[in-house]
């Protein structure tokens, strides 16, 4: 699922790069070990006080007949998982868990956002994560789990913890950006008459709105997640899911804050423009008036009749043409008084 500028989303279709499956392995909560063969990963998990991360990046068919073999997840659920394309949710299997994310990643130009599918299957001591394309959430969650120290003796619970934070957490530059873009169109809208800044935070609640549409189905996750207890969280499992879905809540929160804002600024911005317009009206109105008085006078006096008020006076021309004058003088002394214009 791509966003051509912050926040937008369309699909993206499956990267043409070649699978890649990356394992790792805390061995008891103390030591890790990089880089375990796809044969091995079975031996590993058998032993309940070790943690495993399998991450599969464009998956294949062999690929996913491993993951059916070693941890005996559920075809239909793989095959999902492959072609991407679907909302968060989470859904529970014999075993396991399948939680299903969005995570953001870089696009093409500045300010653009693109958003790929990574599903978690969570098990008793094992995470699998499955993504098209690179996904940089999952190189910061691989730091923070690697670099965890004592916190590794959580076991599952924290790999579950670093994986999901630092899929919301890809989130926060482009929040980040749409809040100081929000300020910078709210003062330009105040100075400038042009429609660009309101066209810009148009543009700006579309992109919330898109945003939102990605994040807030993960409230209702992180709800039912906690709502029951589930067997294959371990130990301390739920302090940390509370703790991501409070990070959830946090940026939700500043999304409705930054639309309100958006939406503050551009009611100020239509007010200003009305506000605008109807000075306008009260020039152009005033400027009718000056005319239609110079029309009327000019006007009746150029008729072909045989007689006219002051036509056969000497000073006749003079008096009806500065009277015309003071007339539309005091048309426009009326409209200054008025502040019309």
């Amino acid at each position: 699922m791509a966003q051509d500028q912050r926040g937008r989303t369309e699909e993206v279709e499956p990267a043409a790069a070649a699978p890649r499956l990356r394992a790792v392995a805390c061995l008891s909560g103390v030591s890790l070990e990089r880089g375990v063969p796809a044969g091995e990963i079975h031996d590993y998990i058998q032993e309940i006080d070790n943690v495993v991360w399998v991450d599969v990046q464009d998956p294949g068919p062999a690929e996913l007949a491993m993951l059916i073999d070693e941890f005996g997840l559920h075809p239909l659920a793989l095959e999902d998982a492959a072609h991407g394309q679907r909302r968060p949710k989470v859904e529970e299997f014999k075993g396991y868990l399948l939680l299903v994310t969005q995570a953001a990643v870089s696009g093409a130009g500045a300010g653009e956002l693109q958003t790929t599918e990574v599903d978690l299957f969570i098990g008793r001591n094992y995470v699998v994560t499955i993504h098209r394309g690179g996904v940089s959430g999952l190189e910061a969650a691989l730091t923070r789990w690697t670099r965890g120290g004592p916190m590794l003796r959580e076991g599952v619970g924290f790999l579950i913890f670093a994986v999901l934070d630092a899929i919301i957490d890809s989130y926060a530059p482009f929040i980040s950006g749409i809040e100081d873009e929000i300020d910078e169109t709210e003062l330009a809208v105040l100075t400038r008459a042009d429609d660009a800044g309101v066209m810009s935070l148009l543009r700006l609640k579309r992109d919330i709105s898109a945003l939102r549409r990605v994040l807030y189905p993960l409230r209702s996750v992180f709800e039912v997640l906690l709502r029951r207890d589930h067997p294959v969280f371990p130990g301390n499992t739920e302090h940390y899911l509370r703790e991501v879905h409070d990070h959830v809540l946090r940026m939700l929160d500043t999304l409705d804050a930054e639309r309100e804002t958006a939406a503050g600024a551009l009611d100020a911005s239509l007010a200003i423009a009305s506000n605008r317009l109807n000075q306008t009206m009260k020039g152009l109105a005033v400027i009718t008036v000056a005319v239609a008085v110079v029309a009327s006078v000019f006007g009746a006096y150029g008729m072909n009749f045989e007689w006219l008020p002051l036509a056969s006076a000497p000073w006749g021309f003079w008096a009806v043409t500065l009277g015309t004058i003071a007339l539309v003088a005091a048309a426009l002394f009326l409209g200054w008084w008025r502040g019309w214009f």
